[in-house]
């Protein structure tokens, strides 16, 4: 939970995280500052998560860009998609929302296989204007994800083993919605 949780809602975290596995690939959601926090999506990857879906309500440019940066470096590490989706403009009618920065985005690892099916240099899918509210779309393939964790030109999720301070990752839930 941020500063802003803790204190003024005294909100806390929840026991565990949730890989789904759908018809559409195996999910998982990291809300807003989650994305923040690199151990949390590797569990999930290691449970894995093929897409990261990143919801976010951010009133400032400096916290849409926290999501977004992390959400970034998410989709290289876990060698998956993100699908960032923020609350964007003005909610009047919501004291805890009210004006909301940020744009949705799509990204995935900038790798490109060997035998091609990489992705964009930049890693980045699909990207809306800031302050804009719009739909963002993708077309995302979830085999492009086992196809660069198997033989992408970085294997960043098959070497995470070998970091030095290996630490015990957070509890995964797998719940199959087929």
């Amino acid at each position: 939970m941020t500063r802003f949780e803790r204190e003024e809602w005294f909100i806390t975290g929840g026991e565990a995280l949730r890989v789904f596995d759908t018809a559409l690939g195996r999910l998982a959601i990291l809300i807003c500052y989650d994305s923040e926090f690199p151990l949390l999506a590797r569990a999930a990857v290691e449970a894995g998560a093929q897409v990261l879906l990143v919801p976010s309500c951010t009133d400032t440019l400096h916290g849409y860009w926290r999501v977004r940066l992390g959400s970034q470096a998410r989709a290289l590490e876990g060698q998956c998609f993100v699908v960032q989706a923020p609350t964007v403009g003005e909610a009047a009618w919501s004291p805890a929302v009210d004006v909301n920065r940020g744009a949705a985005g799509v990204y995935g690892p900038p790798d490109a296989a060997p035998a091609g099916g990489g992705m964009p240099a930049d890693g980045v899918l699909a990207l809306g204007e800031e302050g804009l509210g719009q739909w963002v779309f993708a077309t995302i393939d979830t085999a492009q994800v086992d196809g660069l964790r198997a033989d992408g030109g970085v294997l960043l999720v098959r070497h995470w083993a070998e970091q030095p301070g290996a630490v015990a990752l957070p509890p995964v839930d797998v719940i199959s919605l087929r």
